[in-house]
């Protein structure tokens, strides 16, 4: 951990509960609309296709919900083992900046443009 973050622990830890909350609470809110959706209804064939629709968005934005929550608990653990705000591909540390807008980053900018620019392809 770079001295940067080992000043903030406490910044980034509530910082990390907070999100945790709020992908939790968004998780919750989408299953209770994904299950409301899924009760059967006899109505007209548009309003089967919209259903499917916001069937489909609802379970999009349920499995961004899942991935920001393995985030935190991955960027927690980091936390734990004084890894956190070290790059995971080139072992150099994050900036501050990038950690306090993003702070379950696991990589550097730099890195990060690189992994972008190969999926890409």
């Amino acid at each position: 951990m770079t001295c940067h973050v080992a000043r903030r622990v406490g910044e980034f830890e509530r910082r990390l509960r907070r999100d945790r909350r709020e992908a939790w609470h968004a998780l919750v809110s989408t299953d209770a609309e994904l299950a409301g959706l899924e009760r059967p209804h006899r109505e007209e064939f548009i309003d089967d296709a919209a259903r499917e629709t916001m069937c489909r968005l609802l379970a999009r934005l349920e499995e961004r919900d899942h991935h920001v929550l393995a985030e935190i608990d991955a960027a927690e653990a980091r936390l734990a083992m004084g890894t956190f705000g070290v790059c995971e591909a080139c072992a150099r540390p994050i900036p501050f900046p990038r950690l306090r807008a993003l702070p379950m980053a696991r990589l550097c900018i730099t890195c990060e443009g690189k992994l972008e620019l190969t999926q890409r392809r």
